[in-house]
């Protein structure tokens, strides 16, 4: 009997310890889980909007994603910080200065986590992996050529007035903006069809400091106060649709015909800006399209596997050429207005 019960115990033993292993195995899948840290600026709004599409949709697939929504810097040196000490499998960030969180980004490249930019490519860095974002150069020849085709520059219209309110300086993207609508532009510069009363031509002196609407709306008043008191202002070629609102404002004390103004992202406002007249007509960034490249590019990076990539010669940093996915934008004006969700 007691070589029976010991044989008992043996068997169970053995069936307890095999439970363990099993149960033990369980947990190891779920320490495996594939874990995401979405770093976003809370503006614009399609970026928070694409942030939580994008937790929704990796989270159905098995992943777990921690959403952070920065409001300041300060907020997003905290939250990137906090993302990094959870090593994650992929950072995802969007928007923000590296002066705010530069020690983050290098400590993320020491634990082998890799960065993916969305639609903001972070400077002066080689801690960034991949970006997605749209094809910018291709928005601001988008702009140039609108502005041709309207203004009948190619047939010899003018000479009219133009100012150019970009991006913010710190962003790669409201360069490339620039640059794209300008290599269009300039050849009517230069034959005098289109003059810059303020003499602020260049990137530099036409940014606007965060794509704040209110710097944008106080530089368009000194315009107006210095330039346009007795002479009309033609076209406008705002960077984005917030920058377009700050322009508009601007113009109250203006009293001449109403400029062309135009806009980036296609928000609600803006659609009813474009309908009323204010707008000439706003550059659309689908965010389903972005987030879906964004989301692939996650689950390549998380896999082991290659990105899909299609630009390896834009997107320099300042210290590396970051490889990226270009997405195609589309400009909506009245004409194609009613075929656009609101």
């Amino acid at each position: 009997m007691k070589t029976r019960f010991g044989k008992l115990v043996c068997v169970c033993a053995a069936l307890c310890l095999l439970l363990s292993a099993m149960f033990a195995a369980g947990c190891g899948n779920d320490a495996h889980q594939k874990k995401i840290a979405l770093v976003f600026s809370h503006e614009p709004q399609r970026w928070t909007d694409g942030a939580q599409m994008m937790k929704e949709s990796l989270e159905s697939d098995g992943m777990a994603v921690d959403l952070l929504i920065f409001h300041t810097d300060e907020e997003q040196a905290a939250m990137l910080t906090q993302a990094v000490d959870e090593k994650p499998d992929c950072i995802v960030l969007a928007g923000g200065d590296i002066k705010n969180f530069r020690d983050s980004l290098e400590k993320a490249k020491e634990q082998h986590i890799p960065i993916v930019d969305y639609d903001g490519l972070t400077q002066d860095t080689d801690a960034v992996s991949y970006y997605v974002t749209f094809d910018n150069y291709g928005v601001g020849e988008a702009m140039g050529k609108y502005i041709v085709q309207k203004m009948n520059l190619r047939t010899g219209g003018g000479p009219y007035s133009i100012e150019f309110f970009s991006g913010s300086d710190t962003d790669s993207n409201a360069k490339l903006m620039y640059q794209g609508a300008y290599d269009v532009l300039n050849p009517y510069l230069e034959s005098g069809q289109l003059r810059v009363p303020s003499g602020q031509s260049d990137y530099a002196a036409s940014a606007i400091k965060n794509w704040d609407g209110k710097n944008a709306e106080a530089r368009m008043k000194e315009l107006v106060a210095n330039h346009y008191q007795s002479q009309p202002l033609d076209i406008v070629v705002a960077a984005s649709d917030g920058i377009a609102y700050g322009v508009i404002d601007g113009l109250a004390g203006y009293g001449g015909t109403w400029p062309l103004i135009t806009g980036q992202d296609a928000d609600k406002k803006a659609l009813g800006c474009i309908q009323s007249g204010k707008m000439a007509f706003s550059i659309q960034k689908d965010p389903a399209v972005l987030n879906q490249k964004c989301i692939r590019m996650i689950k390549a990076v998380v896999d082991g596997s290659q990105p899909e990539i299609n630009d390896v010669t834009t997107y320099n940093n300042g210290v590396i050429t970051v490889p990226t996915y270009l997405c195609l934008p589309r400009i909506i004006d009245k004409d194609n207005l009613s075929a656009v969700s609101k």
